[in-house]
């Protein structure tokens, strides 16, 4: 059975949020009190509510009730929308979804919008401006991904003067506890082993701590 998702909010954030969930194997209900948010929408998924998210009742009919993860996307730009954000949650919880995540854009409202009932909080805003710092900062780094607390995936380039070096000899499970997951290398997906050998331009997505994945990275800078 597939996992049916709510999206509540269709600003910016949500759009992206409809488009992205609407190419993986779920079923998807999205609603907005703004006609034109949902219009935008419609052009993707099917199930699209003009609703006030506040209300109980509207809720309930847009079969939000149903869905196993909920997602309120509102953005905190304005006062009135925090509070929608708060009501929302807690008419979720009322309705028996059991798992919401919820937009906080100020580290403040993260906590509130736990303390009424959010199971998750995510601050896109927070991401965005915390992958740009690694990609500027560590200068080889195409993306950068938080798998959980401080455990992080770089995906970075391997300069075209690098000297191509077996993977066994970088040593990095046990100097820093990070491993490198794939190489990427004339557009094909490579799992490494043993007897793989690191080349000039490969693309690499590397494993570990936060903290000590900029020594890694740097080892590929000299």
């Amino acid at each position: 059975m597939k996992k049916i998702i709510g999206i509540i909010g269709l600003s910016r954030f949500g759009l992206n949020l409809v488009d992205s969930f609407s190419k993986l194997n779920v079923e998807l209900i999205a609603i907005d009190n703004n006609k034109d948010s949902v219009k935008k929408a419609s052009e993707v998924i099917s199930n699209v509510f003009v609703c006030d998210s506040t209300d109980e009742e509207a809720l309930k009919a847009s079969g939000i009730s149903n869905v196993d993860h909920a997602i309120v996307a509102f953005g905190q730009n304005e006062r009135n929308n925090l509070t929608a954000s708060i009501i929302t949650i807690i008419k979720l919880k009322e309705l028996g979804v059991k798992q919401i995540t919820a937009r906080a854009d100020e580290e403040d409202y993260a906590s509130i919008l736990k303390l009424v009932g959010a199971t998750d909080v995510v601050s896109p805003l927070g991401i965005a401006s915390e992958r740009v710092a690694n990609r500027i900062a560590l200068g080889n780094v195409v993306d950068y991904f938080n798998i959980k607390n401080d455990f992080d995936v770089f995906e970075i380039n391997i300069p075209e003067d690098f000297e191509p070096t077996p993977i066994t000899e970088l040593d990095l499970r046990s100097m820093y506890g990070s491993n490198i997951l794939l190489i990427e290398r004339n557009n094909k997906i490579l799992v490494p082993n043993k007897d793989s050998i690191l080349r000039p331009l490969d693309e690499i997505f590397i494993f570990g701590r936060k903290k000590d994945l900029p020594k890694v990275i740097s080892i590929f800078n000299k």
